[in-house]
């Protein structure tokens, strides 16, 4: 029987998600092994979701020694990650390894993991997006990261989240077919569950609803949106209501309520400083006009374009990159020219000029099941 490690430090975002995901795909695999460890953090939010008991399953937790290690940042956190990894694959004696942040074990990975062990995993930014822009030093990095990829045997499958020419154009550039499509999987929020918020949140009911949730952190333009509110003409922030929902991280907050402070006295902010579960976030989407992702990292793509597809409600995105080019190919929203405070705030200035109905097939293009069966047959 295959012995599979499935190793994530972290259970933010997505993370949580995944994890439930390749659970399931290993549920239905009864003639695996299958492994996981996992921070220990996923004990307080693995409620979120039904978790299955299985024979074939089991789940084990990184040691407080090993948290305190992996909190670190860049190739500090890259070593230690690899380093976790080469102990547990001999504790637990795996033949596979999948990993769900991959880029993070790089580029050490190849020189922890023995030449007999498999070794796949997802890879959120695709460096061809960057390309252009890119310093020498980061080019040269992305470049050494895919040779790695495409010529050290132990690697088995490179699958590139929601880009289905990257993986085709790489593996000829590269002469190899590792890399391969992966579909972003989106589970549509049960409708029943929803109801709209504008009175519980006192929004009067003339007033255009504009969101921004998830993990907010500085690579979301969450500061660069705030700033925008407080550059917006008065006449357009009288029309508007501006609700953050999410976790608002500590490499902005101390910044983000300095400028909520200036926002608030020109227009409704509503803030949730806080994990916001599934069922909250669709009540917020059902609530909504528009959903504002200014992201700076426009290199990958994003599950809240997800929540846009089943709702209908349009996205305003980066015009470029992996994301701006789903939000474009699937009818998805509107596209800024950059990310800048300033073009967030022309499109706040001319708010009421948009009226976009968005009609996707996106939600069935990128099903759950798409994505277990593409890992797991």
């Amino acid at each position: 029987m295959k012995r599979t490690l499935i190793f994530d430090d972290s259970v933010k975002g997505h993370h949580l998600e995944y994890i439930h995901h390749l659970y399931c795909g290993a549920v239905s695999d009864i003639e695996g092994k299958y492994i996981f460890i996992l921070n220990p953090d996923f004990k307080k939010v693995s409620n979120k979701f039904n978790w299955p008991q299985c024979s074939n399953i089991t789940i084990f937790y990184l040691s407080d020694k090993d948290i305190v290690n992996l909190n670190k940042e860049g190739l500090i956190k890259s070593f230690y990650l690899c380093k976790v990894l080469k102990e547990v694959i001999i504790k637990y004696n795996v033949d596979r390894v999948f990993l769900i942040s991959l880029m993070a074990f790089m580029p050490f990975l190849p020189f922890f993991v023995n030449k007999k062990i498999k070794i796949s995993g997802i890879v959120y930014l695709i460096y061809l997006y960057r390309w252009k822009n890119a310093s020498f030093q980061v080019r040269l990095l992305d470049v050494i990261k895919y040779l790695i990829f495409a010529n050290i045997k132990k690697f088995e499958k490179i699958y590139l989240l929601n880009d289905r020419i990257a993986p085709v154009y790489l593996n000829k550039k590269f002469k190899t077919n590792v890399f391969s499509y992966l579909p972003d999987p989106f589970t549509p929020l049960s409708i029943e569950k929803n109801r709209n918020l504008r009175n519980e949140l006192n929004i009067p009911v003339e007033k255009i609803i504009c969101i921004h949730f998830g993990a907010l952190t500085a690579r979301k333009g969450t500061l660069e949106l705030m700033q925008a509110i407080t550059l917006a003409q008065e006449s357009a922030l009288n029309k508007c209501c501006f609700i953050f929902a999410g976790e608002i991280y500590n490499d902005i907050k101390k910044s983000f309520y300095q400028l909520a402070k200036q926002a608030e006295k020109m227009t409704q902010i509503i803030i949730i400083d806080q994990f916001c579960d599934y069922e909250f976030i669709g009540s917020l989407c059902l609530t909504s006009d528009f959903i504002l992702i200014p992201y700076k990292d426009s290199e990958q793509s994003s599950g809240v374009i997800g929540y846009a597809a089943q709702f209908g409600i349009p996205v305003v995105g980066p015009g470029w990159g992996l994301l701006g080019k789903l939000i474009k190919r699937n009818n998805l929203g509107f596209l800024l020219k950059n990310t800048s405070a300033f073009e967030i705030t022309n499109f706040i200035n001319n708010i009421e000029r948009f009226s976009f109905s968005t009609k996707t097939n996106y939600i069935q293009n990128n099903t759950v099941i798409q994505f277990t069966n593409t890992i797991f047959k």
